[in-house]
C-alpha cells in the first residue's frame, strides 16, 4: 500500500518520476555552406575555413577547412544537446584571418 501511495503522489506532482530529462532535439544535420545557412536559427553550420590577409600581387591563402558541412545546434553545455549528442568547443572562422571559437553538439 505504500508503495501504491508513493506511486500515485510521483504521478500527480509529474507527468514520470525519475524522468526530468528534457526533450532537447537533436541536430538537424542539414546540409550547409559558408552562403546557405541553416533554416533554424538555434543552428549554425559546421565550416571553418582560415584564410590569411592579402599580400599584394600574391593568391590568397587558405588552410584546409575543417567541419562536416552541417547545420548543428548551438550550447554552451551538454543539457542543450538532444540524445547521443554532447556540447563541444571547435574552432569557426568564416574564410578570414579571425580566428573564433564555438560551441555545438556533435555527436
Amino acid at each position: 500500500m505504500r508503495l501504491s501511495l508513493i506511486s500515485l503522489l510521483c504521478l500527480a506532482s509529474f507527468t514520470g518520476c525519475g524522468d526530468d530529462e528534457s526533450k532537447v532535439p537533436n541536430s538537424s544535420l542539414a546540409a550547409c555552406s559558408f552562403t546557405d545557412k541553416c533554416a533554424s536559427a538555434d543552428e549554425a553550420c559546421y565550416v571553418s575555413q582560415v584564410c590569411g590577409p592579402p599580400v599584394p600581387d600574391e593568391e590568397l591563402y587558405c588552410q584546409e577547412e575543417k567541419g562536416d558541412r552541417k547545420c548543428h545546434r548551438r550550447c554552451e553545455g551538454n543539457a542543450a544537446c538532444g540524445p547521443g549528442e554532447s556540447c563541444q568547443e571547435v574552432e569557426w572562422a568564416n574564410r578570414g584571418d579571425t580566428l573564433n571559437w564555438a560551441f555545438f553538439c556533435i555527436k
